[in-house]
């Protein structure tokens, strides 16, 4: 049962990992790019190497670990640690290959160096979601997901903000060349691991026991295709989510780019945080309201429209001409990440046993991992860079990959509403 404590704990959790999120990635694509040098679909490796490390480790290693062991605590205290320590070390050398070697390879060593990490830190990501299920009930489980959520979009927002200013404080990209981003990120990690340690410790042996199976809880993955509870409606699920991300994240790392662009938006790194922070204004919002209005009009159609954003904004992408029209369109993403984020838990968490916590939500994290990942690699990236080598102004370029990825999530949203029972 939730107490107070365990909320806190996990809000407390929540928040500083979305604060780290912000302050950390929001400028590093730019910072590859322009300042040392990338190409678009280069600056894309960073996320594609790193969630499939991550997407791999979490579904073969970790799941497995959090499953046969039932420590979902010490998965995440131990990965904080690691990536905490694993920030700095990173920083230090690229900063020593930029100086003997260029920009070049100081650029792989951050891409390479944060993918090797993110192999560790997923035991974190696979600990936090089994974590929430075992310490909830299906009945709390929806107004969990929505505190926790808006939580951690007030923490994206902070995150982002701190970023904005930091960024070029002291000049060009001086948050990432002085080592400030990469420090803070490690210092909020390092409080990260203290915070759920600590909210948890009294709690740990109840999670245990909770999170074992009970026999008249197990779906039965054999029944007939009308069980809401099949192996095939599960993964139905993942394949649909899988499709629409892929369309919503192929263009999401490549957005700043467009948006700094002279024209149409020509937007300064202050412009660009209030950009990314619309999203998470948004998502708090959302997030607070989307467990009742899951729980009211059902999760199929909750998610459903969730999805059916992630169609349109991009194309509202487009329409926009200034730093505010895209700060209105941007919020839309919060809104339909939100969806995906809070009642695509909530459909896993029904559809996977307790006893398959870990393997399933391993899938379930991997999923969404890889599409971010390969994404911008094997779409945006690829597609803008194609067409500028062809002589097609970056703007064009960049529009024209906006529509793919609508076409994209158009193709999964389809998939999910004819194939899936939730």
């Amino acid at each position: 049962m939730l107490t107070g404590r365990i909320v806190a704990g996990l809000s407390s959790f929540q928040f500083m990992a979305m604060v780290r999120r912000g302050l950390f990635y929001t400028f590093l694509s730019l910072y590859l790019r322009v300042i040392l040098g990338l190409s678009v679909t280069e600056t894309t490796l960073l996320a594609c190497l790193s969630m499939i490390a991550n997407s791999v480790s979490q579904a073969s290693i970790w799941g497995k670990i959090s499953d046969k062991y039932q420590t979902r605590v010490g998965l995440i205290v131990i990965g904080e640690t690691i990536a905490a320590i694993g920030y700095v070390t990173i920083y230090f050398i690229h900063i020593w290959m930029l100086n003997a070697y260029g920009p070049f390879y100081a650029a792989y060593t951050i891409i390479i160096g944060l993918s090797i990490l993110e192999f560790f830190w997923s035991m974190s990501n696979v600990g936090w979601s089994a974590l929430i299920s075992d310490v909830s009930t299906s009945q709390e489980r929806s107004k969990l997901m929505s505190i926790i959520s808006s939580i951690g979009g007030i923490g994206q927002i902070v995150g982002v903000s701190v970023a904005g200013i930091l960024y070029d404080w002291g000049g060009e990209a001086a948050g990432f060349k002085n080592g400030t981003l990469f420090f803070f990120a490690s210092a909020i990690m390092v409080a990260s691991a203290i915070v759920i340690g600590i909210a948890m410790r009294s709690t740990n042996s109840k999670v245990r026991k909770t999170s074992m199976p009970v026999e008249n809880e197990k779906p039965d993955w054999n029944k007939p295709s009308t069980s809401n509870h099949s192996l095939g409606n599960f993964y139905w699920f993942l394949a649909s989510l899988f499709i629409v991300s892929i369309g919503a994240f192929s263009i999401m790392q490549i957005l700043i780019f467009y948006v700094e662009l002279d024209a149409p938006i020509g937007a300064s790194s202050v412009d660009i945080a209030m950009i990314r922070n619309s999203a998470s204004i948004a998502a708090i919002i959302t997030s607070l309201l989307a467990g009742p209005i899951a729980d009211k009009i059902g999760k199929k159609i909750t998610l459903g429209i969730g999805f059916a954003l992630m169609v349109i904004t991009p194309l509202l992408y487009i329409a926009a001409r200034n730093v505010q029209q895209m700060i209105i369109f941007n919020s839309l993403s919060g809104v339909s990440m939100a969806l995906m984020n809070v009642v695509g838990y909530l459909v896993a968490s029904e559809l996977i046993p307790a006893e398959h916590r870990g393997k399933l939500f391993g899938q379930f994290n991997a999923i969404n991992g890889i599409s971010f990942g390969i994404a911008g690699t094997a779409i945006g990236g690829p597609v803008a860079d194609y067409l500028i080598s062809k002589g097609v102004p970056q703007a064009q370029a960049y529009i024209t990959t906006f529509e793919v990825a609508a076409i994209i999530s158009l193709i999964g949203t389809i998939i999910y509403l004819v194939k899936v029972r939730a």
